[in-house]
């Protein structure tokens, strides 16, 4: 990056060990977390292949996204491109004068049939610019190796003049912030911040269980153009416009941040089957968004409240809220849950070169999937006295899919099918709920929060904006369901 201002990474490429008269390149089409079609190739200029001596090497492309070198018998090829970055978000990189911050299918090419394979990074940075990401151990560390392709693009990359880099541990495992902040922040603000994403870690990890790692970082610019979230397995990647306020009930990030730590499991590892390992030659259409995303999107909501970040009133707001859309929207009744899942091409930053019609026949996976998992946790709670609840589905999940035998290089475990989910739910409820997912979430009918609401001493108060109340003379049964659903705890 020698020159921020001009937008450009340069890149350069060394394959060692090349067979065969043609080396194949593939540059993604899309990056998983965001599911449209994105073309990253667009940017790219200035493609060049040389052999070890230095000779140039013709090369021509089969598609967009697609180069091929011709070899010449080389064993060793140089690739070199540049590639223009000036969009700060989950999905697109950018470098300009105050950053550089990239996702790496927007840069990195791999080479056809070798994503298996162990790559290398190497980093030059400007002069005084310091690097952080998910893989940094040591102080502007610039090298780092990684198993395969995946991992690579997988790892978000920042690299300022300056940041702010604070730690916590929790269930033995390091926890990391860093946080580019675009104007001057209190002590005090920082730290409330650092304690509340500690607050959301300890909560979380309660769901599952600790993730399989030893450091995990939260990467933020807070307070630049953009907004965004983006899952990642050793980091995630977050950006909000808005700049700190003291005053805030809560502060810029932390609600996305409950949002993305819940994916350290669900979707990064207990993941769907189409989500690793990754096929980046084409746009990704399949059915589990609304479990991947959908209840990720619950769990985030529910954990500002069960983590202690936001009091009751709050928490019953959102869950108001969020009962509210799934029963008003109009495009519930167009699109199922499974079915808004798979057009998430259509909708997750897709382009819209013409008008649709999308706010009357299309609902949020996102949206959707959490209304489900609310119905569906709530549902548990009572149906069980508190002793069991959606956190046990995961747990089935789990179970059925992490901890299957490795069907691939990728990742420990195999992703899950629909099947899988609808079992797990159906082991916990200890009854067959092949009915249940057919007609709410194949099908488009509203479910009845208002009796289920009632059996935790609670109602709905419909207004513009709906909320959820107290019945002040529940039940102890009804009292026990309701501390539960609240606290997250069970029993």
């Amino acid at each position: 990056m020698p020159d921020p201002a001009s937008h450009l990474y340069d890149v350069s490429m060394d394959v060692a060990g090349v067979r065969g008269d043609t080396l194949p390149l593939q540059l993604p089409v899309w990056s998983p977390g965001r599911y449209a079609r994105m073309d990253f190739a667009r940017n790219v200029q200035e493609f060049r292949a040389t052999d070890g001596a230095g000779r140039a090497l013709r090369w021509d492309k089969t598609n967009g996204s697609r180069w091929v070198v011709l070899t010449g018998g080389a064993r060793d090829v140089h690739l070199r491109y540049r590639v223009f970055a000036n969009a700060l978000s989950g999905t697109f990189s950018v470098l300009d004068s105050a950053h550089a911050n990239w996702n790496g299918a927007a840069l990195f090419m791999y080479v056809e049939g070798h994503k298996p394979d162990p790559v290398t990074l190497d980093i030059v940075p400007p002069t005084g610019w310091h690097i952080i990401n998910g893989d940094t151990r040591t102080a502007d560390q610039t090298t780092f190796r990684f198993e395969n392709y995946d991992r690579l693009i997988d790892t978000p990359t920042e690299v300022a003049p300056a940041v702010m880099l604070d730690s916590f541990v929790v269930d033995g495992r390091r926890y990391r912030t860093m946080v580019h902040h675009n104007g001057p922040v209190a002590a005090a603000t920082r730290e409330r911040f650092v304690r509340d994403v500690e607050k959301i870690v300890r909560y979380e990890n309660s769901v599952f269980s600790p993730p399989p790692l030893e450091q995990y970082t939260f990467l933020f610019n807070i307070g630049f153009p953009g907004g965004d979230g983006m899952e990642h397995l050793y980091s995630t990647q977050i950006i909000n416009r808005a700049p700190w306020q003291d005053s805030a009930a809560v502060l810029s990030g932390i609600s996305t941040a409950a949002h993305e730590y819940f994916h350290v499991w669900n979707v990064k590892r207990v993941r769907p089957k189409a989500l690793g390992p990754f096929d980046y030659t084409r746009e990704q259409y399949q059915p589990s968004l609304w479990v991947a995303e959908g209840w990720t999107q619950y769990y985030g909501l529910a954990a500002l409240g069960r983590a202690g970040i936001v009091p009751a009133d709050a928490f019953y707001a959102t869950m108001g809220g969020l009962i509210q859309a799934n029963l008003t929207a109009p495009g519930r009744k167009e699109v199922s849950a499974r079915m808004a899942s798979f057009h998430a091409p259509f909708w997750d930053g897709g382009a819209q070169p013409q008008p649709t019609n999308g706010a009357n026949t299309f609902f949020s996976y996102y949206t959707k999937g959490a209304g489900l998992a609310l119905y569906l946790d709530l549902w548990l709670r009572a149906k069980a006295g508190n002793g069991r609840s959606l956190d046990d589905v995961f747990a089935a999940l789990k179970r059925r899919s992490w901890n299957a035998p490795t069907s691939s290089y990728y990742l420990q475990g195999r992703g899950y099918t629909e099947a899988d989910v609808e079992h797990a739910a159906s082991e916990v409820a200890g009854e067959d709920m092949h009915g249940w997912f057919e007609r709410y979430v194949g099908g488009t009918e509203d479910l009845d929060y208002d009796a289920l609401l009632a059996r935790a001493g609670l109602r709905l108060v419909r207004g513009d904006r709906w909320t959820i109340e107290e019945i002040p003379d529940a039940t102890p049964a009804q009292l026990t369901v309701r501390r539960g659903w609240l606290t997250g705890r069970r029993g």
